[in-house]
């Protein structure tokens, strides 16, 4: 008499449907991670080319202030000599009338040679300072100022475009690099649904589909976070 070889018993179409079913969590998973590490690898190269800008528009305006400065001392200074030369050509004007009213012609004289070197000393000045040779400030009478207020905003102009710039460009590197930092952290909890889905194949059919349920809520928090990173 023969003996009857028993079969293997079959595995239960549930059995197979959980481990169906952590296969294919397994693979969203997987893929849900490349894009989040894509995500990340986008951030941190955002991050640094805004972080480069940032230090490199920081150094055009340190450079740009100390020229404005050099700039802004020279005309002023030029402006200043005009000021002095013209006072004096004006006080030995003055001075030459008086000497000559009381009957001193040699002192009036030498007061207007001194006078006409303090004039044509005053009109050279004139001539290169930035007030009066450039018609943006030049006065707009004959007796008027320069325009000082529309000098001083136009020599801080570019000044301020670069620092507004390397707010900017750092304001966009602290955002990036914070998305870069939450994407690691996406990348903490997937990996902590890689390890749940992993151990519920090991696992017998009714654990298994628990830790699978843990898997799921793992990834989809993890899927949340990164749209909301994505969006904010």
């Amino acid at each position: 008499m023969t003996e009857s070889i028993p079969e293997p018993a079959s595995q239960s179409p549930g059995t197979e449907r959980y481990k169906t079913l952590v296969v294919v969590l397994t693979v969203v998973t997987t893929v849900i991670t490349a894009i989040v590490a894509s995500l990340q690898a986008d951030a941190n190269i955002r991050a640094s080319t805004n972080n480069n800008a940032s230090q490199e528009y920081a150094i055009q305006a340190s450079g740009e202030l100390h020229r404005q400065g050099l700039q802004s001392t020279y005309d002023i200074n030029v402006f200043a000599g005009y000021l002095k030369d013209a006072q004096e050509a004006l006080v030995f004007q003055l001075t030459a009338l008086e000497q000559q009213q009381k009957g001193d012609p040699q002192g009036a004289a030498s007061s207007q040679l001194k006078a006409a070197i303090s004039q044509a000393r005053a009109d050279k000045a004139r001539q290169f300072s930035i007030f009066y040779a450039d018609p943006r400030y030049a006065p707009k009478t004959a007796d008027g100022m320069p325009d000082m207020k529309a000098y001083l905003t136009d020599s801080v102009a570019l000044a301020n475009d670069l620092v507004t710039s390397q707010n900017a460009a750092a304001d966009a590197y602290n955002l990036w690099n914070h998305k870069a930092d939450s994407y690691t952290s996406v990348l903490t909890i997937l990996a902590v649904a890689f390890f749940l889905f992993g151990l519920a194949q090991a696992l017998s059919p009714r654990l298994r589909l628990l830790f699978a349920i843990f898997g799921m809520v793992a990834l989809a928090g993890a899927g949340a976070w990164m749209f909301l990173i994505l969006v904010i």
